[in-house]
This record gives C-alpha cells, structure tokens and sequence, in this order.
C-alpha cells in the first residue's frame, strides 16, 4: 500500500465557512486533536437579523456575538483562522489544495464545505430594506416576537400554502398575499377564508415602514395593507460557487446533495471533501439544526481520519 506523510499536509481539515455548522465541526475535530483551518469571508446569511432565537441557552443572542463565542472556543482547542474566501479546491490521489483569495494555497487531507446559501429575495422596493428586520423566512426563528400582530405571508406557489398555515398559528389577524399569482384553487381558497383570512391577489410594488419597522404592504392597486411583519418563504442558492465546481450535485431547491452511511453524514460524491450545515440537503436552515449538522460532520471527519490513520495508510 502506498503510504504518504502527513507532514505533507498543513491541515488535517480545512473547513469552508465559519457558520454555525462550519464552527461546530471545527470544535469537534479541535477536540478530537486534529489540525483545523478555518476560512471565511464574514458574509454570514442572517447578518441582517438583530436576534438569534430557539438555540438552547443562547435564545435571543445577536448573531456576532454568538459568532465571537464559537471562534473563541474553536481557537481554545487548536483551531486557526483566516478572514478570507477560499476560491478554488482541488483534489489529487492523496488530499486537497485550495486556494485563497491572496492567491495563497493550503493543503488539507480533508475539506468541509460549511459555506450555507443565499436567499433569493424580490426586487419589490423596501424588501431587502426590511429583511431580518420586519420581513422573515422562519416562523420558529422570529415568529414569537410578532405574535398576535398584524402579519402577512407571501405565498406564490402551492407549496407555500402549507407554510402559511404556520403563520395562521401566530396571530388572529392574518393576510395571505399572492403577488399577482394564481396559486389557490377554490377549495384551497375556502379553506383560508372560512378561517378568517383575508387572501390578497394584487401584486405587491413596496414594502414601507419608519424607524426601521415595517408598517404597510403597498399593493399595484394602491391599496395599502398595514402589517407588522411579513413572512416570505425564499429560493435559495448555494452561497460559494465551490459546490458546482468540484461536480457535486446540487438539487432543485438549491441544496447539495449528501450521503448518510453507516460511519456518518455528510459525504460527498468526492471523496474526502464534506457538507456541513444549510448548504447540504437533509439539513433545516436553522441555528440548532446547522450545530446539530456540524457537529455530526466533524465526528464524521474524525471518523475516517482516524481509520486512515489505524490502517496505516498516512505513516
């Protein structure tokens, strides 16, 4: 069997993304005492939100702070960082070359992608302003603060009729709106009315609001409905163009497809390279879910590390 050195290699892991997800395998492989590089470009997906909500004894902390906690922890157990993007990943029989954004290369015997996605927002004037703020995609996330407010729900296709039943649960006062599209048969329809909910089929031209709140949703009509917060479900795309490139498989919904096996979750059709967190398939886009993801993946690491290391074939 042909062996090579580890001292080939500057990392055990290099980890893309430094999420939730992307810290939680870092902190699991620190633990494990394997050698982790962490690369990111501090473009997190929830940066616009002032509140992280229904992660177990840090409910209600600021995104960054929770951010900061994790990095400090990570760099307790060995883990290092680099405040920039990785560009490109390469493979060859015996582990990894990436590049960075200096031009730079570092070499891993094993990557994790933790690099998440990127909502897809509409370009309806005061959307993006609102974002995080007065607009929200996850009713578990932000759904409490809202409650018993006047609240809308976006729904543009049929399978987002099911998700505004989770807003219905929120609030009395409730408007489903279309934006122009035909998305509710009449039995469909019934259902929403019979229950008290106005449904409004006029496209939607702004969003509008003072001090940083949302207040209305102007519609083509010149109606303006008068909403405290708003509920959009979006599409989604991988947030780091390494996915595509490296020829893994990325499904209709935006998500990287990952295998499950017997020894973990995570694996790739590329072996030795991993997805952690909102990036793969199979994984909820929150907080607890990404840690939950992560901490998996990195066990999953560690996993084949170590075999490889028992079965000799890194001496």
């Amino acid at each position: 069997m042909q062996t090579t050195d580890t001292r080939d290699f500057e990392y055990d892991v290099l980890i893309i993304g430094g999420g939730p997800a992307g810290l939680s395998a870092a902190l699991q492989l620190g633990r494990s005492l394997r050698s982790v590089l962490i690369c990111d470009n501090g473009e997190p997906r929830n940066s616009s939100a002032a509140e992280s909500h229904g992660y177990l004894t840090r409910d209600g902390i600021p995104p960054e702070e929770l951010h900061q906690l994790g990095r400090e922890e990570v760099v307790r157990y060995g883990g290092e960082f680099r405040d920039t993007k990785v560009t490109d990943v390469s493979r060859d029989t015996n582990g990894f070359t990436s590049t960075l954004d200096s031009g730079e290369t570092v070499t891993s015997r094993k990557v994790v992608l933790g690099t998440g996605v990127k909502d897809g927002l509409p370009d309806t004037d005061g959307f993006e302003e609102f974002w995080g703020k007065g607009v929200h995609h996850c009713p578990y996330c932000h759904g409490y603060e809202v409650r018993g407010d006047p609240l809308g729900v976006v729904v543009t296709d049929q399978h987002m009729i099911e998700y505004a039943t989770l807003i219905y649960n929120l609030s009395d006062d409730l408007v489903v709106f279309t934006d122009g599209r035909d998305v509710f048969d009449e039995e469909a329809r019934s259902m929403f009315i019979d229950r008290g909910i106005e449904i409004e089929d006029e496209p939607i031209v702004a969003l509008t609001g003072s001090d940083g709140g949302l207040e209305h949703i102007v519609l083509a009509d010149g109606n303006e409905v008068t909403r405290h917060a708003l509920f959009y479900g979006p599409p989604i795309r991988q947030h780091s163009a390494l996915a595509e490139r490296l020829g893994l498989e990325v499904n209709q919904e935006g998500l990287v497809e990952t295998m499950q096996s017997q020894d973990g979750i995570g694996f790739t059709s590329v072996e030795g390279l991993f997805v952690a967190g909102d990036a793969a398939s199979g994984s909820p886009a929150s907080i607890p879910s990404a840690v939950a993801d992560g901490h998996t993946v990195g066990a999953t690491v560690n996993m084949e590390l170590s075999k490889e290391d028992f079965d000799g074939r890194w001496e």
